[in-house]
């Protein structure tokens, strides 16, 4: 059996339709803080990209941002 290559490191080939023999292997990673100071502000960093999330007032925080739920709402929808 092929051993599964990343895809980040493939390079992109848009003819491509079939997958590799040993099919795809992948990991993300994805760190979270709470912005100190804040009240419910958290920051979410992935590779090069960062994402805010916030609580309403009623639970501590401003609604700057969309709830944490928000974003699992829109991956489903993703």
């Amino acid at each position: 059996m092929e051993k599964p290559i990343n895809p980040w490191d493939e390079k992109s080939n848009l003819e491509r339709t079939d997958l590799p023999a040993g099919g795809y292997a992948l990991t993300m990673e994805a760190d979270t803080e709470t912005v100190e100071g804040q009240h419910q502000l958290k920051v979410g960093r992935a590779r090069i990209h960062e994402v805010y999330c916030d609580e309403p007032p009623r639970l501590g925080g401003e609604d700057r941002y969309p709830q944490p739920l928000t974003y699992i709402a829109m991956g489903v929808g993703f």
